[in-house]
């Protein structure tokens, strides 16, 4: 899964990395603006657009009965009948499309997450890096057989030598800081086995931010594809830098609501698609 992960966060970093200096409205409205053009052309090209345009037609037919034939109750009723049926019709040829619209679409999501969702840690400002290990070699710590440690480069000092924790022997804590911009490798030993952190600091994002190394779940190794996962049998399930989880990058507009990214993503691709959707005959 990590193969597949890395090769699509490489061809992501394509589309990206040419717009990593421009504002964060105009990179995603342009990525917006294409997805929905894309997505409507795919549309187009993956749904029966006959059989949707004949239940178009009897929807625009069974709605001018109405007005016609409003007098009449049984008329009435078997025109609001078919326009429901008519409508349903078109909910259910729209789900191929949509199906094969779901995997491409929700890999963009997961790569546009990494840059207009998750914020560097700010310059000068305390982080929490934490470690999630198995049950095992928590209780292994505790006795005194193995040790925690935290080893951190150069430009990133260790605020805390020896890990704390919340009442929890599978979670260790420790404080860090860095000065200046820069993505920085925290290394984590535990016993004879180490894994490797990135700590993103900066004002911004000019590349994709990871807040979570885990080997959790499906999900969320789907969800934080950018660094590899630790090994099934290791003693590490995860590391995270909490203050990047918990961190979310300004908005990409000073709009309420509509300067939220999704949303801004959402209505920027809907309000392209609307715009092209007479000029490549798709019906929806």
């Amino acid at each position: 899964m990590w193969t597949i992960n890395n090769a699509l966060s490489s061809l992501f970093d394509l589309v990206f990395d040419p717009m990593a200096s421009w504002p964060a409205w105009l990179s995603l409205g342009l990525i917006s603006a294409v997805t929905g053009v894309v997505l409507l052309l795919a549309y187009r090209y993956t749904s029966n657009q006959d059989a949707i345009g004949r239940a178009r037609d009897d929807i625009k037919a069974n709605m001018l009965a109405m007005k016609l034939y409003k007098d009449s109750l049984m008329v009435a009723m078997g025109a609001q009948f078919r326009v429901a049926w008519s409508s349903f019709k078109i909910l259910l040829l729209s789900i191929p499309p949509l199906m094969v619209a779901l995997i491409p679409v929700g890999a963009l999501f997961v790569q546009m997450t990494g840059r207009y969702q998750f914020a560097p840690v700010p310059p000068g400002k305390t982080a929490t890096v934490q470690a999630f290990m198995t049950e095992e070699f928590g209780a292994r710590e505790v006795a005194g057989q193995a040790r925690f440690e935290l080893a951190v480069p150069e430009g990133v000092e260790l605020l805390t030598a020896r890990p704390w924790r919340k009442h929890d022997s599978t979670l260790a804590c420790w404080k860090v800081r860095a000065d200046k911009p820069g993505l920085y490798d925290l290394t984590v030993r535990a016993g004879d086995e180490s894994l490797t952190k990135l700590l993103p600091v900066g004002d911004g994002a000019s590349q994709p931010v990871s807040p979570l190394r885990t080997r959790y779940s499906f999900w969320e190794k789907l969800g934080f594809p950018w660094e590899e996962y630790p090994p099934q049998e290791s003693s590490f399930r995860a590391i995270q830098i909490r203050e990047v989880i918990e961190t979310a990058m300004p908005d990409v507009l000073p709009v309420p609501v509509l300067g939220n990214w999704i949303v801004y993503f959402l209505v920027v691709s809907m309000a392209f698609a609307l715009v092209f959707k007479p000029i490549f005959k798709v019906r929806i």
